[in-house]
């Protein structure tokens, strides 16, 4: 809220002077604009009120407060979209129970001035309209991460700090693993060479930094050794979000040995390309290269750099990592499954 804004506060409490005390107070306030509104009754008001946008509550704790201390849930559960804060006399222990019982936050009556309880109704009605949006927003966060725990590869998602912020759950048996891909308490993901760390540190600062046309596709991808498998892990990394606030990369790690069954027709049809096309994409999203992919299919590097740059077009991409990132994320990867 601004100080352009207005709030209806309701005063449930039985004493009259303490609601004209209130009341006033209010009534000085300079950052927002209060009305108010006393409620004598707390029964009543369980029993029959509703919620009404732009309005808080304030329940009087005072008297016999571990009786009503419970009338903070069954307000709670009354009027959910109402942000609670208690009144209380010296003893913070109530106030904090209050909170611990839904409320958002509380003020202590010998204490009160007008600064000091506006500002703690402002802070109630934002901080409850955090809690409101996230309670919303957390089944949709569940399924997308059961979205992303499906993919049969490796997702890490790191902020512009190169700090692990998410990582699925095919990426998390590889950090268990300790080989090749770790993390450290500072939840910045390495290499498990010293030099292939760096590399890859290098790797994810190139990758948030203004982009550069003169940077090559192999400079948004590494292979990291591993001390307990014959296979590296291969991993591209790809730039996600905009502006400072949102910036960050994501990894996709894959393991040679466990080669991933996407559906070439899938592909094909998802993203308008040829059976040829559609084959390459296949093999640059289970981590190959060019060049080994042009020897393993006899091949020219001509063929298979004109087949990539078909595949740039018909998917409005410039990079590998763009082509990766746009298969893994998309219906084709739902379907896929470990030949493994």
């Amino acid at each position: 809220m601004d100080e352009n804004s207005t709030a209806t506060v309701r005063f449930i409490g039985q004493k009259e002077e303490d609601a004209q005390q209130l009341s006033w107070l209010l009534s000085n306030a300079s950052n927002a604009k209060f009305s108010f509104e006393h409620i004598a009754c707390l029964d009543s008001f369980v029993k029959t009120g509703r919620d009404q946008q732009g309005e808080v509550i304030i329940l009087d704790l005072m008297k016999n407060a571990e009786d009503r201390i419970n009338a903070v849930s069954l307000l709670g559960e009354k009027v959910p979209h109402t942000p609670i804060v208690v009144l209380t006399d010296d003893d913070e222990n109530i106030g904090r129970e209050a909170i611990r019982l839904g409320a958002q936050d509380y003020l202590i009556k010998s204490q009160l001035t007008t600064d000091s309880m506006s500002r703690s109704l402002l802070n109630a009605i934002q901080r409850h309209r955090g809690h409101r949006q996230s309670a919303e927003t957390a089944p949709l966060l569940d399924s997308a991460t059961a979205v992303l725990n499906r993919l049969p590869i490796g997702v890490i998602l790191v902020t512009a700090d190169t700090k692990i912020l998410f990582f699925n759950g095919k990426a998390k048996r590889y950090l268990e693993q300790n080989d090749g891909l770790i993390v450290g308490a500072d939840r910045i993901c390495r290499a498990t060479l010293p030099g292939e760390s760096r590399a890859l540190a290098k790797l994810l600062s190139a990758t948030l930094s203004p982009s550069d046309e003169s940077k090559s596709e192999g400079d948004f991808a590494i292979s990291l050794t591993r001390m307990e498998s014959d296979y590296p892990l291969n991993v591209m990394v790809a730039p996600i979000g905009t502006g400072a606030a949102g910036k960050g990369a994501v990894l996709f790690v894959s393991d040679p040995a466990e080669p991933v069954e996407l559906s070439v027709e899938s592909i094909c049809k998802l993203y308008g390309l040829t059976p040829a096309e559609g084959r390459l994409a296949l093999g640059l999203t289970n981590g190959h290269k060019l060049d080994d992919l042009a020897e393993q299919w006899g091949v020219s590097m001509h063929t298979v750099r004109s087949q990539l740059r078909q595949i740039f077009r018909k998917t409005d991409t410039s990079r590998q990592s763009e082509v990766v990132k746009l298969i893994l994320t998309g219906p084709a990867a739902l379907q896929a499954t470990s030949l493994l």
